[in-house]
Order: structure tokens, then sequence, then C-alpha cells
């Protein structure tokens, strides 16, 4: 039985395969790895290379609720068509034509983390994601490496998740704020600043 199921999940698998290379619609995405927010260019042709044809593009969110119509593009010469998006988070695409489907790509995503430092002991952490991060990590360097000063809860936003800290550091330390796999969850890629002096 189990060579059987193992038979039949490849059969299954090797369909979908010919299916998505033969299919007269392709999708392509650059970049695949961003921060919340950042432009994605979504492209792809029809195998016939006709011009003027709508292409409609479609995007299923990680946490969401399937699949759903982003837009709709037109395709020029040899068939070629464009758009763009902005992802706030880990989401999959692809193109529809008629009754043909392209294959998927996945534009996997990391919270976008700002940071204002502008008044003396204090620092303003805010990250964009479409989910609520409850808590972040704050580090310091110590030579070459970097030392966790202490775990911080965010505050839930409209857009984003915030917090207003108060450091007690030697002015000029070099800081940075970490958002770990678990702080992230399954739907984003962890996350941290650049070097941040207080």
């Amino acid at each position: 039985m189990a060579a059987v199921a193992a038979a039949l999940l490849g059969a299954v698998a090797l369909g979908s395969s010919l299916a998505a290379a033969t299919s007269p619609i392709s999708i392509s995405a650059a970049p695949r790895v961003v921060s919340a927010t950042t432009d994605v260019r979504l492209f792809g042709r029809l195998t016939t290379g006709e011009p003027g044809q709508s292409v409609q593009v479609e995007m299923s969110e990680c946490n969401g609720y399937g699949w759903r119509v982003l837009t709709h593009a037109e395709t020029t010469s040899l068939g070629a068509w464009e758009t763009s998006v902005e992802p706030n988070v880990t989401t999959q695409f692809r193109a529809r034509r008629r009754k043909a489907t392209s294959n998927v790509v996945t534009v996997r995503a990391r919270p976008y983390i700002f940071t204002d430092n502008h008044h003396h002991q204090r620092l303003l952490v805010e990250v964009r994601a479409n989910d609520f991060i409850p808590r972040a990590l704050l580090e310091r360097q110590s030579r070459k490496r970097w030392i966790s000063v202490r775990s911080f809860a965010l505050g839930r936003g409209p857009f984003s998740s915030a917090a207003d800290l108060h450091l007690r550091l030697p002015r000029g330390t070099r800081v940075r704020i970490v958002l770990s796999q678990k702080q992230v969850g399954r739907c984003y890629l962890p996350a941290q600043t650049t070097t941040v002096l207080t």
C-alpha cells in the first residue's frame, strides 16, 4: 500500500510539473526576498507572443484567505507582460489567461524595522508588517560580538508595531534591533536593523 501511495503521489507531482511546464503563460518575480513594502517586479509572457492580451495576476498571502485577484496586465510585443506589487508578508503569485494558469512564484518577506535615535538615551522602534509583532530584541556590540541587552514589548498600532526605548548605555554604544524567526512567525523571515549609535 505504501508503495502504491508513493507512486500515486509521484504521478500527481509529475503531472503538476508537466502542466506548469506546458502552460502557455509564465510568471517570474524579482527580487524574491524583500523587506515589507519593498517594490517587487512581476513579469512573464504568453508563449503565443500575442500583444494586447489581458493577463490576470493573482496573489495568495501567508495566513490569508486563498487566491484573489491582484491586478490585470496587458501583453506587449512578443507576449510579454509586467506589473509591480509591494508585499507586506510572504506571498505567492500566479498569472491566468482564460483557462490557463501559470507556475507559482513565492516572494518571501521580512518585517521592515525603522529606528530613530534623535533623542539621547532614547530609541524609537517601529516594525512594519501585515501581522502584529509582539516582541523584539535589543543587542549591543562588544568588539566583534553582539550581546543581548533585553527583549522588549512592542505596542500595537494601526499600521505597525512600535516601542519607545529608554536606553541606559554609554554614548556611542553600537546597538541593533533583531527579530528572530520565533518572534516573526512562519509568514516572515528573521530581520535586523543596521547598526545604530546611541
